[in-house]
C-alpha cells in the first residue's frame, strides 16, 4: 500500500567552531555532538509530527509530517534547536559547535510492507534528502547564511515571514532563500 504524505525535511550540519569536525581526531567534538544529538532526540520525538530522525557523520536529518504540523511549528522547532545548541555550548566549552540548516518540503510516498504486519513503514523521500544534503554541503562556509529554505519550503511560509526573507541563492540548480544577513 502506498500513500502520499506531505513532509518537511530539516537537515542540520553540525561543525566545531574552533577545530576540526571529525569524531575520531577530535574527541571533544564527539562529546559536544553526542550531547546535542541526544538532547535533540529527546525534544523532537515528543512532537506528534516527527516521523524520523537520521544521523550520518555530523549531519542530522529530521522528517516532519506536514499533515500534523504547519510550517510555523517547524520554525518554532528551529528556535528549540538553537536553544539546545546554546545549552550544549554552555556545558561543553572545550569544543563549541554551530550548525547550518536547510529546510525542504514536498510529497513523499510511504510504502507499507505487505508481507508482515509487524514491519515498520518504509519511507521514500524521493530526492528531498539528497537535495538538502547538496545545499548544506555548498553553504558549509562563512559566505552564506546559517539557514536556507528551498523554493518548495519558501512557498509554504506565511507572508509575514516571507517579508523578512532575502534574495535567492542557487546551488546545483536548487533555488534557496534565507533571512537578510545582519552585518
Amino acid at each position: 500500500m502506498t500513500t502520499e504524505l506531505p513532509i518537511a525535511v530539516i537537515t542540520l550540519k553540525i561543525n566545531a567552531q574552533t577545530s576540526i569536525s571529525n569524531f575520531r581526531r577530535n574527541p571533544d567534538f564527539f562529546i559536544s555532538f553526542s550531547y546535542f544529538y541526544k538532547s535533540l532526540l529527546r525534544n523532537m520525538y515528543k512532537h506528534p509530527a516527527c516521523i524520523e530522525i537520521k544521523q550520518q557523520d555530523n549531519t542530522i536529518i529530521i522528517l516532519w509530517n506536514l499533515n500534523k504540523a504547519n510550517v510555523e511549528s517547524i520554525l518554532a522547532k528551529h528556535k528549540t534547536i538553537h536553544k539546545i545548541l546554546r545549552e550544549t555550548n554552555k556545558s561543553f566549552t572545550n569544543c563549541p559547535i554551530h550548525y547550518l540548516v536547510v529546510l525542504e518540503a514536498g510529497i513523499c510516498n510511504i510504502i507499507k510492507l505487505q508481507y508482515n504486519s509487524k514491519a515498520p513503514a518504509f519511507i521514500m523521500q524521493s530526492d528531498m534528502i539528497e537535495r538538502t544534503q547538496k545545499v548544506i554541503s555548498s553553504i558549509d562556509g562563512a559566505k552564506y547564511p546559517q539557514i536556507m529554505f528551498t523554493n518548495d519550503f519558501y512557498k509554504l511560509l506565511p507572508s509575514k515571514v516571507k517579508e523578512k526573507v532575502f534574495c535567492p541563492y542557487y546551488f546545483f540548480h536548487i533555488c534557496c532563500y534565507s533571512f537578510k544577513l545582519h552585518r
